[in-house]
């Protein structure tokens, strides 16, 4: 399929092409997480926004890898920056030097893809009937580093595409229409081959990496996995809100920072905490995080768990605080109003076979955010 033939796939696909829009899916459920509005504003969020969210993340990644393959930025090449909300330039970019033919020609294909996705992005927008967002303010020299050395360059690109997978994954079980899901397991495949390929370079190369937050998986020589994924074989997720906070700089409930000094286009611009240390491969979420009080003195949440044990006991606060569940696994469930402004820690504990309340026995930790 050519990419110019997307759109019209999509449309076509779906059984009512007025209700496209609303049934698109991706990843509405989790991105409503990332925006600074309460659970029943969120609710609102259309895919249409979700969509421009994504074409934030794609100018960064298309910047990135067309500056340093040719020292140039994506509105030079040719490709479209033009929307909504609040244009900037992009700065801190410049050539790499690559020693290995390899890795350049690797690099080049990262340039390609990364350009091509924010050609079908602004394409998938326009043709839902929204406009996209502009290219806002990219500062690609963030993080120090990028561009002065082929390593240099490696590093940043395991980062950048390790958080593409993790965003990826955490979208496709929220995806209902299955030709939407379709197109959305082909594109993590892609970022998925990105990352393997990218991953592999930096352990050849001996490349000392840093792990960006809790459930970041290192590579050889700084990790041990080749592949970035858990316990059980499955890539870590990431929600929106969790991307914002790195691509922001490490910054919780802020608007701007880091790659983006005056923050991306668009609905869904907040960053939520970093996800806390896995300490099992249990999957532990709260939709909406952070929530939104809107003069409240409480707000509640949605609270979804998997855990590898067939009985679990949530406390609120701290080991043997407020218990707020006791059951099966895994399961979801709304609670009351009972998170005030501030961070509340939730413990996801191991209850089977009459198990002791210990650290232990925590198969995970919860970081809830009010305000």
């Amino acid at each position: 399929m050519h990419k110019n033939n997307f759109i019209n796939d999509l449309i076509d696909a779906a059984p009512n092409r007025r209700s496209f829009v609303r049934k698109l899916g991706i990843a509405s459920a989790a991105l409503g997480a990332a925006g600074s509005r309460s659970w029943g504003q969120a609710a609102a969020i259309t895919d249409v926004d979700i969509l421009n969210f994504a074409l934030n993340l794609e100018y960064l990644e298309a910047e990135f890898y067309t500056a340093a393959t040719s020292g140039t930025t994506i509105g030079v090449s040719g490709i479209s920056i033009v929307g909504t909300g609040t244009a900037g330039a992009t700065t801190g970019g410049s050539q790499v030097t690559f020693p290995s033919s390899t890795v350049q020609a690797i690099a080049m294909e990262l340039a390609h893809d990364e350009q091509t996705h924010v050609t079908l992005l602004q394409g998938a927008i326009t043709g839902l009937g929204g406009q996209p967002v502009a290219k806002p303010a990219i500062n690609l020299a963030a993080l120090g580093i990028g561009f002065g050395s082929q390593n240099d360059f490696l590093t940043v690109a395991r980062a950048l595409e390790d958080i593409g997978v993790t965003a990826y994954g955490g979208a496709a079980p929220l995806i209902t229409n299955k030709s939407i899901l379709g197109y959305a397991a082909r594109i993590l495949a892609v970022e998925a081959f990105h990352s393997g390929n990218i991953r592999l370079l930096i352990a050849q190369n001996s490349i000392v990496t840093t792990a960006l937050d809790g459930v970041d998986h290192l590579p050889p020589p700084s990790g041990t996995l080749y592949f970035n994924t858990n316990t059980s074989a499955l890539s870590e997720v990431r929600s929106p809100g969790e991307v914002l906070f790195l691509a922001y700089g490490g910054k919780a409930n802020a608007t701007s920072g880091g790659f983006f000094p005056n923050g991306v286009n668009g609905n869904i611009n907040t960053s939520a905490a970093a996800p806390a240390t896995a300490t099992s491969d249990a999957e532990f979420s709260a939709t909406p995080n952070p929530i939104v009080l809107n003069g409240a003195s409480l707000g509640g949440t949605t609270i979804t768990f998997n855990a590898p044990s067939s009985s679990v006991r949530i406390y609120v606060g701290a080991l043997g605080g407020y218990l707020l569940y006791q059951g099966p696994g895994t399961g979801s469930f709304t609670t009351p109003p009972i998170f005030p402004s501030g961070t509340t820690v939730l413990y996801l504990q191991d209850a089977s076979a009459s198990k002791p309340l210990t650290a232990t026995n925590t198969l995970a930790t919860l970081t809830i955010t009010a305000k």
